[in-house]
């Protein structure tokens, strides 16, 4: 292969981007969901539930509604399985699974997670290091929040 579109990224740009990835989780579940923005570049989009929230502005405006409103109270996400590959010159795309766990199971169940998907990020570098441009999240099932 002579192009290293594809390719797997270093070791030291896998730990970077896996704690970029979690960091925006993170930050969801310590319910500082507004401050995201700042691992974002200024373009960049979260697509989760719904349509996409792009910019910063957008972004900060996401993250107040899940700080504030709290649609998913007490979400706790789990993100394993990450996988960076090339696109490019100073540009990868991250794909990991995701299980998003509410507290309050219903009688008779333990902890059961109510999401679980793939998140599919592109990142850039830039002056600051590596930003995330864009982050789709993709649900394989939603369990019913009644049962």
């Amino acid at each position: 292969m002579t192009s290293e579109t594809g390719e797997p990224v270093s070791d030291a740009d896998h730990v970077t981007l896996e704690r970029l990835a979690t960091e925006v989780n993170w930050r969801v579940d310590a319910g500082i969901a507004e401050s995201i923005p700042e691992l974002f570049t200024a373009d960049g989009s979260i697509a989760t539930f719904g349509e996409p929230s792009v910019g910063h502005e957008a972004l900060a405006a996401w993250g107040r509604m899940m700080d504030t409103d709290k649609p998913l109270a007490g979400v706790r996400h789990v993100l394993t399985n990450f996988r960076f590959t090339t696109d490019g010159p100073g540009r990868v795309t991250g794909t990991f699974y995701v299980t998003a766990y509410l507290p309050g199971a219903p009688a008779g169940q333990g902890t059961v997670p109510f999401a679980m998907g793939q998140c599919t990020d592109h990142y850039r570098r830039t002056e600051q290091g590596w930003k995330v441009a864009s982050r789709v999240f993709e649900p394989f099932f939603l369990r019913d929040q009644a049962a």
